[in-house]
């Protein structure tokens, strides 16, 4: 058993648990358990998806080789509960007790929760060192108590690979709605693996930096084997809305309001910070942020220079003593969450904001599946106060961070890999992505969470692991 493991997650070992089922349940396996020498002798490569194949969040995807194995990526998920409420679930770690499976290394993508949510919570089990882009690492040890020892956390450089046993890992700059998203570039046993983590293609993010165009076409012109791929808007047509052309949207929009705006985005989108803050000058409003999670990404933005002294934001209080045509809020809750601020909001349960009819709301983010339930009844509320409402069907006031078609093609384009594994999405967006992808001439497969995925020649499920989901208790 690893030392350190919470008992919580030895209670799913030797069960399959399907998110929609809202339980464990043991079922037939389609695929036989895995062989001692797949896992800890032969070179593979493989893959081996616990988390965010077939669903959205809890990201945590390993890859093995001569029986070491490295894991991207440890996030948590969100699931409606009936009450309304969020519940939030972890990665079970119980394909490694059972297979001892002894990670070496977590590398880390990106700072978003579903990325990065789970560390806190398992980083003891794991008993590895994580890497991370120095905002990422922020963002981690911001998680962690004070008192307690931290991770061995080791800070990256982009485009500077790095070795690790029979894994040398590259990250590579990539857009995407948070700063300093990477890709990672894999080369292991002789295959060239490129996990996509989240992104985009943005020419003008506002905030961080750009793709790194010219070493994606350098790698596809060495040659690249797997693409292990975000599906989230694989069924979408077109390219990527840029975060600059969602500024002048807002703008336009904040300019038609009379009375107070609530704007209500993903706290981790530094860039529709960036430009609200920008916009209350430009239409001579004051803006306030409310929610702690907005505040503790705003400080962190602030620690790192991703926001300026000229993104300005005044305390609730004050901005609640203004005229209300001089009032720009931007708030959490853009999921429906009834305990984040917009939720409280839109109940009148919130002590810093009373809304009145005449007075807006706009959604800049997109729904994640799974919310619909939650999001509608704030909705309602609103509507039944007079509050109007603007969402993205309305104007162009959000921009995706995940890659529709066109992104990818470009994309591809330049990787010219051969293999394609679409993960980070449900089914229906991971199979979209599989038929997009045999249009641009990749072959592959649709991975399903306890999936091995043997990578020596053609992808094949070749063993099927116990994975789950493991609730944590509400905080």
């Amino acid at each position: 058993m690893r030392k350190n493991a919470p008992p919580a997650l030895q209670t799913l070992i030797g069960c399959r648990y399907m998110p929609s089922s809202g339980g464990i349940s043991l079922l037939d396996s389609v695929m036989p358990a895995p062989r001692f020498d797949q896992l800890h002798n032969q070179i593979g490569p493989f893959f081996l998806p616990l988390g965010g194949a077939g669903m959205f969040g809890a990201n945590f995807y390993l890859f093995g080789s001569a029986g070491q194995w490295i894991a991207v990526d440890c996030g948590f998920a969100l699931q409606s509960h009936p009450s309304g409420r969020n519940q939030v679930s972890i990665p079970s770690l119980a394909a490694l007790e059972r297979y001892d499976i002894k990670l070496s290394a977590l590398l880390i993508t990106h700072g978003h929760e579903d990325h990065i949510g789970a560390v806190a919570h398992l980083w003891k089990a794991l008993d590895c060192p994580l890497y991370a882009s120095p905002f990422a690492a922020r963002l981690i040890r911001n998680k962690l108590d004070a008192l307690q020892e931290w991770p061995r956390l080791h800070e990256i450089k982009p485009l500077e690979p790095i070795g690790i046993g029979n894994f040398q890992a590259e990250w590579i700059p990539v857009t995407h709605s948070i700063p300093e998203s990477h890709a990672i570039m894999l080369e292991v046993a002789g295959k060239r693996l490129y996990h996509s983590g989240d992104w985009k293609l943005d020419a003008e993010p506002l905030v961080g930096g750009l793709t790194a165009q010219a070493r994606l076409q350098a790698l596809g012109r060495t040659g690249v084997d797997v693409i292990i791929g975000d599906s989230t808007n694989a069924p979408v047509a077109g390219a990527s809305r840029s975060e600059a052309a969602v500024r002048e949207g807002l703008l336009d929009a904040v300019r038609e309001c009379k009375q107070r705006v609530v704007v209500t985005c993903f706290a981790s989108n530094l860039a529709r910070l960036h430009a609200l803050a920008e916009i209350s000058r430009d239409t001579d409003r004051y803006a306030a942020l409310l929610g702690r999670s907005l505040l503790r990404m705003q400080g962190v933005a602030r620690q790192m220079d991703y926001l300026t002294a000229t993104d300005s934001f005044i305390g609730p209080w004050e901005l609640g003593f203004l005229p209300r045509s001089q009032q720009l809020w931007i708030c959490t809750g853009s999921q429906g969450e009834p305990a984040a601020a917009l939720g409280r909001v839109a109940s009148g349960r919130h002590p810093q904001l009373v809304l009145e009819r005449g007075d807006t709301v706009i959604f800049s983010s997109r729904l994640i599946p799974g919310n619909e339930e939650s999001l509608a009844r704030i909705r309602a509320d609103l509507t039944a106060k007079g509050i109007e409402i603007i969402d993205d069907e309305m104007a162009p006031v959000h921009a995706s961070g995940h890659p529709p078609q066109e992104d990818l093609r470009q994309l591809y384009g330049w990787l010219r890999a051969r293999y394609l594994l679409p993960v980070h999405g449900e089914n229906y967006h991971q199979q979209a992505h599989m038929a997009f992808g045999r249009e641009l001439g990749l072959q592959g497969l649709v991975p399903n969470n306890g999936d091995l995925i043997d990578l020596s020649a053609q992808p094949a499920r070749v063993a099927e692991l116990p994975w789950g989901l493991v609730e944590l208790p509400p905080s």
